[in-house]
């Protein structure tokens, strides 16, 4: 599930919203997506994306699905699908992805690692004529 600029004011259906106010120290696990706005230290692992708000700083490790950065984190990040970081965000640790967006503003400080993907290769299908075997004689009638 991809998320817009828009999604970001109005992200309506996170599982787990950590708020404005909130601290929340430990290692948290969830299937479902989840939303930062608040401050975040520990471990983070989700089947769901992870979307860390603009005032919100993260401290930790995070594993999701696709990962959208706008506020500040500090550690390592592996997104199996797209890790975007904001023009507002910041990242400060390693990240491994199959998709990489840094907006104009946003900062990267660590190493990028791109996942191996398997592309599906196309079925070629000859564009020539294959000949078979049998000999055309010209002239008989």
């Amino acid at each position: 599930m991809n998320k817009t600029r828009a999604d970001f004011a109005d992200f309506t259906n996170p599982d787990t919203i950590i708020g404005d106010e909130v601290s929340v120290e430990g290692t948290l696990k969830t299937g479902g997506d989840i939303q930062i706005n608040g401050q975040f230290k520990g471990k983070l692992i989700t089947d769901g994306d992870v979307v860390v708000g603009e005032r919100a700083t993260v401290t930790a490790d995070i594993n999701g699905q696709n990962v959208y950065v706008a506020g500040e984190v500090v550690g390592n990040v592996n997104a199996i699908g797209k890790l975007e970081i904001l023009e507002t965000g910041c990242l400060k640790g390693n990240v491994s992805s199959s998709a990489l967006v840094i907006e104009a503003g946003g900062v990267l400080k660590g190493s990028s690692t791109m996942h191996d993907t398997e592309r599906e290769k196309p079925e070629i299908t000859p564009t020539y004529e294959v000949e078979t075997g049998t000999k055309v004689e010209e002239g008989v009638n």
